[in-house]
């Protein structure tokens, strides 16, 4: 009996702690670099200048460093093997830096591998993850970026860099998630340093210690707190954290959480079949009618969560999508949803240092302002090289660019917009699937407002003070994150739309408050924005932005007037959206021999990761197929991500047993008790 009440915390658990998952605002594959001509106005307009392959009606900001790190491509000296990478962020980057490492060929003394990396923006490196400076020398960029604990493989690309992840990344960040009633929850940080074992003692079994039962009656947080230490990490923070009084969630509702314990044991991460099965079904119908969960718990928890990890609502995101990104930002292991936010623009604090040790390598060109038009195989007979080799074309023709193998780090619908552009490209990659890939349009609005007064004593950032009004500050007193669902404030733009709210004061060095900050930095960050999208005055998007805070937060809604200058970038179906049937246009690191692809919509079925991290793994991935291809040596070594704990382990045997013995009939995926008999009475009555 232990056992199976343990079973059903976890299932109330696993939604319940949810609201602590926040989302970085853009993923990698916002990198559109292999626009058509047609397409380029698209994306959003931040300048024509720094980057002019995203829009062409730019508001004025300049780069503070519009030149390219270098722009040279010369001929292979001797043997070398010439790799173009098509894509200049985490994913190319990350194949860029595995390529450098080739072993040094013992003949020539020298690499046998020459690497140019092109990207369609001036600067070249970090895509929409890199940032820029206004005229008036503010930091602007496209969404704030979080880094979770299990990015394992993206804090080691760093750590090779030579970062000190304390001198890039804040601490660890509380989160609150809200729903369109208001504040759900803050759910405490997890990823600490282990707390020290308690004495051996009486009252004490397996490490835990146990209240007596008069501590029970008197003290209801006393027994969550033993029934938390029971739950497999990190499920046990659900019952500890901080629900708001006023939430319309009753015990019922929470319960209701039990029924997705079916699918969470039977869906494998890694899996090919369990993807294909949930990959078929939407979110929605896995989580009211096939979990049963209530339509209170999925509209005040599982709703808003959808909007912002996701980015999609429940009938628009497969269910293989949900349950894979739940579990990497919140179920994986002890803290997994534990995040860190970079303490300052993601290009000066990661890209430029980046940039800089793969170019002084000397094996590495980085070209900005190259946007590549068409890739083909070309004839080798007059190479003198075995295998194949392939023309890049850049810019219409303006450059082109022989190699021996070509890795494509793109967004999904960017590839889309290639090979439909290019019957060559199309033909070389073959049926891919690439049509049917979608986006997810975003929008984000950085605002510099005339400041307050002073608010101090804040927490949950790396800073504790802040220049925003004194209710926004109150409001944002244990975290400077807010993470909001849909249909906030009956504002009629975000009937769809998620967001975040971001007190970059309390988040980011440049913008901390001293006696010589003369502003407050709030950023507001739309996810699935396409009717914001559309508004074309800056001005317009930056005063819903201050509305939507404002019903958020519950405070004040901050006149339009205070914003002394501001940024908004609109990025068009420029991160990967994980619909319905999504995971079929998922292609594998290797499409052929010498052409490759990584980015976080590549492979969706391997390795448990998602975002940067997914990235950072595929890239590395790229390059460990074309090594192979190619005879090359490189160091591609990828960390798992983490195992599952012993409790799921459990229950994933069980779960694989019952499909074994009795699968679950229709769509295969296993219904909550309450929901099989409903099923059972419907189709008695039909």
């Amino acid at each position: 009996m232990k056992g199976a009440a343990c079973l059903a915390f976890k299932g109330c658990a696993q939604i319940l702690l949810l609201g602590a998952a926040t989302v970085s605002a853009f993923t990698p594959s916002l990198c559109t670099l292999c626009l058509p001509p047609s397409s380029r106005s698209i994306v959003t307009r931040i300048t024509r200048s720094t980057v002019r392959w995203m829009t062409d009606n730019a508001p004025g900001t300049t780069t503070s460093d519009s030149s390219d790190i270098s722009s040279s491509s010369p001929e292979p000296k001797g043997k070398k093997k010439r790799i173009v990478v098509v894509g200049g962020g985490w994913a190319g980057f990350s194949a860029a830096d595995a390529l450098a490492s080739a072993e040094i060929d013992p003949a020539t003394g020298e690499s046998p591998v020459e690497v140019i990396l092109l990207d369609a923006s001036p600067r070249g490196r970090g895509g929409l993850a890199g940032s820029w400076k206004t005229p008036g020398g503010r930091q602007v960029e496209a969404g704030v970026h979080g880094f979770w604990k299990e990015y394992r493989n993206t804090f080691a690309a760093m750590e090779r860099i030579g970062l000190n992840l304390s001198d890039v990344l804040g601490p660890y960040s509380p989160s609150v998630l809200i729903s369109k009633s208001g504040r759900v929850a803050l759910a405490p940080v997890l990823g600490k340093e282990e707390e020290e074992e308690e004495e051996e003692g009486v009252g004490k079994k397996d490490g835990h210690k146990f209240p007596s039962p008069l501590d029970l009656i008197l003290s209801p947080g006393a027994a969550l707190e033993l029934i938390a230490d029971l739950l497999p990490p990190p499920l046990d923070v659900a019952l500890v954290s901080e629900f708001n009084p006023s939430s319309p969630l009753t015990l019922v509702d929470r319960a209701s959480a039990v029924g997705l314990l079916g699918a969470w044991a039977d869906f494998g991460q890694e899996d090919p079949k369990s993807w294909d099965i949930y990959d078929k079904v939407s979110a929605e119908e896995l989580f009211l009618r096939k979990a049963g969960v209530t339509e209170a718990l999925y509209e005040e928890l599982v709703q808003p969560l959808l909007h912002v990890l996701p980015m999609c609502p429940g009938y628009d995101c497969s269910a293989a999508a949900a349950l894979s990104c739940f579990h990497v930002f919140a179920l994986q292991s002890k803290g997994a949803f534990d995040v860190r936010w970079c303490r300052g623009g993601i290009t000066e604090k990661i890209f430029d240092p980046w940039a800089k040790q793969l170019v002084e390598g000397g094996d590495v060109a980085i070209r900005g302002s190259s946007r590549v038009t068409s890739v083909t195989q070309v004839d080798t007979a007059d190479t003198g090289t075995d295998g194949p080799h392939f023309e890049v074309t850049l810019n219409d023709g303006e450059d082109t660019i022989v190699c021996d193998g070509v890795i494509f780090a793109v967004g999904g619908t960017s590839m889309g917009k290639l090979v439909a552009a290019s019957p060559e490209t199309d033909a070389l990659m073959g049926p891919q699937g690439f049509d049917r890939v979608r986006g997810v349009t975003c929008v984000a609005a950085r605002l510099f407002l005339e400041p307050d007064a002073i608010s101090s004593g804040l927490s949950g950032g790396k800073h504790d003070s802040t220049l925003l009004p004194p209710d926004v500050a109150k409001a944002l007193k244990d975290t400077p994150v807010a993470v909001c669902g849909p249909e906030i404030g009956g504002i009629p733009e975000l009937q769809e739309t998620g967001f975040c709210v971001y007190d970059l004061q309390r988040m980011q060095d440049k913008f901390a408050v001293d006696d010589e900050k003369e502003t407050a930095v709030l950023e507001v960050d739309f996810f699935r924005a396409d009717s914001i999208a559309d508004i074309r005055d800056d001005q317009e998007v930056a005063a819903l932005a201050l509305k939507a805070v404002g019903r958020a937060l519950g405070t004040q809604v901050i006149d339009l007037s205070k914003v002394v200058d501001m940024s908004v970038v609109r990025a068009r179906d420029a991160v990967s959206h994980f619909a319905v049937n999504s995971a079929q246009c998922s292609p594998q690191v290797k499409i052929r021999r010498g052409v490759y692809m990584c980015g976080d919509w590549i492979d969706r079925k391997g390795h448990a990761s998602w975002s940067t991290e997914k990235s950072v793994v595929t890239g590395r991935q790229a390059v460990a197929a074309l090594a192979k291809d190619l005879g090359l040596k490189c160091r591609t070594d990828i960390i798992e991500a983490a195992p599952d704990t012993a409790q799921l382990k459990a229950l994933r045997t069980i779960a694989r047993k019952l499909r074994e013995t009795i699968p679950p009939p229709g769509s295969g995926i296993p219904s909550s008790p309450w929901s099989l008999a409903k099923e059972l009475v419907e189709g008695t009555d039909s």
